[in-house]
């Protein structure tokens, strides 16, 4: 069974407290107000070793217009993640960024300057970026492309990342999307789960770990996971 992950995409109160119910979190350098490098170190005391703190990195990056504000916010957030002994780091990039040849190329010269040691390299486009394109640039550079498994598959490999955006302010995700995204991380040796949604977040990940925990019987080559009795939502948000 996959290694499961979850966790909100800012921090939330107290740190200690917030590792007792999840299991990882997103930092926002720059673009969010983040404490000194000592009290980011007091952060990572506060929580146990496989706690894991993820980087995203600064919208000026992720814009990869090359200059002084983009160098400036790669060093902060390369800092904040020593700091924090980060295991990923995130490069988000926005709608505008096309999948040009340029921009290809910028996106891999900032992720060359982030130290592959001890850190998970992850892509998340935006935009009109098709998916074979993206599996291709990523495999090309070496990190994790990044999609919302609720919708699609992830990439290959052992590894996944994703960011659950099927959640609203007051949507809740159903049984069935639940199962969906148990059965696209069950193979995977490490799954880390970003749930846009506070509210729902601890209820999904304990959704998600009753689903991985079930075993799938195989009828006709094809894996059915058997629907668990549960007080969840039970509309699917099927797109």
């Amino acid at each position: 069974m996959a290694r499961l992950l979850v966790g909100l995409p800012a921090p939330q109160g107290d740190l200690a407290k917030y590792a007792t119910r999840f299991d990882l979190v997103e930092v926002r350098p720059v673009d969010t107000p983040i404490p000194k490098a000592s009290t980011l170190r007091k952060w990572r005391k506060s929580v146990p070793p496989s706690f894991v703190f993820s980087v995203v990195l600064p919208r000026v990056v992720g814009e990869l217009t090359p200059g002084p504000a983009l160098d400036q916010a790669l060093a902060t957030s390369l800092e904040v993640g020593a700091a924090l002994e980060a295991r990923c780091m995130v490069l988000a990039t926005p709608p505008e960024v096309r999948p040009t040849a340029t921009n290809k190329k910028r996106i891999a010269a900032i992720f060359e300057r982030i130290p592959p040691e001890g850190i998970m390299r992850c892509w998340e486009p935006a935009g009109i970026w098709e998916r074979e394109d993206v599996l291709a640039s990523a495999r090309a550079m070496g990190v994790l492309p990044v999609f919302d498994v609720a919708r699609e598959q992830p990439g290959p490999g052992p590894l996944a990342y994703t960011r659950l955006r099927a959640l609203g302010k007051s949507a809740a995700m159903g049984q069935v999307t639940i199962e969906r995204v148990a059965e696209r991380l069950r193979r995977r040796r490490e799954a880390f789960v970003v749930v846009e949604g506070p509210r729902e977040a601890q209820r999904v990940k304990a959704a998600l770990t009753a689903a991985l925990a079930k075993k799938p019987t195989r009828a006709s080559g094809v894996t059915v996971v058997r629907p668990a009795m549960s007080t969840l939502v039970a509309e699917d948000e099927e797109q």
